[in-house]
Parts: C-alpha cells; structure tokens; sequence
C-alpha cells in the first residue's frame, strides 16, 4: 500500500470520527428540547386522558342524580296519594338538613329576524331621545348593549333591559320592548343539578365542579 493511499485513508478515518463528534455534540446541544418536547406531549396526553375520563364521570354523576332525583320527587307525590307536579324546579334535603340538591330545568330562547326590526327601531329611539342630552353618556350605554365585531345590539341584553325601561314610564320603548320580547320563542330546554352542603359554619355552600370555583 502506498504512503498515498494511507494519507487518503487516515483522512477518510479522521472525517468520519469528526463528523461522529459533530454528532454526538449536536445530540447534546438538542437535548434539552427534545425533553421539553417528550415532557410536554407526555403532560398533554396525561392532562386529555384524565379530562376526558372526568368529563365522562360528570356526565354520568349528572345524569344519575338528576334521574334519581326525579324519582324521589315522584315518590314524595305518591306518599301523599297526590298526582305528580310538573315544575321547572324543585329541591330535596336529607334529613339532617346537611346537604341539598336542586335539579332546575332551563328553556333556551332565540330571537326571531323581526327582531332585528325592533332592536333597529330601540337603537334610534335612544339616540333621538339621550345622544344630544349627554354624548358621553349615550356613548357608554350604546357600548354596553352592543356585542361583538360587528357592533350590534345584543337582544339578550335589551330584554333585561325591559324592566328597568317600564320604570322609566317611556311609552314608545315600553311599546318596542314588549315587540321584542314578542319575538322570543323557546328552541329547547336543559337540565341542571346543583348540591349544597352545609359548612363548618352551618351555612349552605355550593359544591361546584367548576375549575373557576377552586
């Protein structure tokens, strides 16, 4: 073998064991994001699983206890050799009065389009009535019964809005407001479970699943 092909090759040898370093540094320069990334998919998947598997939990604790709930409400009514009542309400206690559940049923109201008439029809009768008494005034309530991009008024809020503008006597809104609220119609209905117990104190407190309340 000549002194040539022996230069060749321990150049070759030295390339290789260079690019072995290379290698070898670039893995430990990447190590710690490729643990941040394993750590983070590992919480992620970890966090998805425990959610899900609580969501469905609640899902099934909510449907129990509003059906039992129902059926001890029914029972009560038997007892008595009364016929059921229907309400949208009602509580039970335990004995000692210690804790409480109330199952409520909620119906879910839209608006029709014809309400977009009379919110119009609202709208120009407070800038007739307030913009020139008060700008800065007129400018702030027009902001609070406005919602989202688009600057509209939000019918949720103006139908609050009824009975505080029946205190003002105003004929002309009361008039408008009451088409307004004509043009509410029920889409549907949910039910909610709510559990109080008493505290240390012996006063009613909430017992929220809610991440908010913790």
């Amino acid at each position: 073998m000549s002194t040539e092909t022996i230069t060749l090759s321990r150049k070759d040898q030295l390339k290789a064991e260079l690019k072995e370093i290379e290698k070898a540094e670039k893995l430990a320069r990447d190590k710690p994001r490729r643990e941040y990334v394993a750590d983070k998919d590992n919480y992620l998947q970890h966090s998805a699983s425990k959610f899900k598997s609580l969501h469905n939990e609640m899902a099934e604790l909510k449907e129990y206890s509003i059906r039992e709930a129902n059926k001890l409400y029914d029972r009560m009514y038997e007892l008595n050799g009364r016929e059921t009542k229907k309400v949208k309400s009602f509580t039970i206690k335990n004995e000692e009065d210690t804790v409480k559940i109330t199952v409520d049923r909620q119906e879910r109201f839209e608006f029709t389009e014809e309400a977009t008439v009379h919110i119009q029809h609202i709208k120009e009768i407070f800038k007739n009535k307030f913009e020139q008494r008060h700008k800065g005034m007129y400018s702030l309530i027009d902001g609070l019964l406005m919602k989202g991009s688009k600057k509209e008024y939000d019918p949720k809020l103006l139908s609050k809005a009824r009975r505080q503008v029946r205190e003002l006597g105003d004929a002309e809104l009361i008039e408008v407001f009451d088409k307004l609220e004509d043009c509410q119609r029920v889409v549907g209905s949910s039910m909610y479970c709510r559990l109080h117990a008493r505290d240390e104190k012996g006063k009613y407190q909430d017992v929220t699943l809610q991440f908010s309340s913790l």
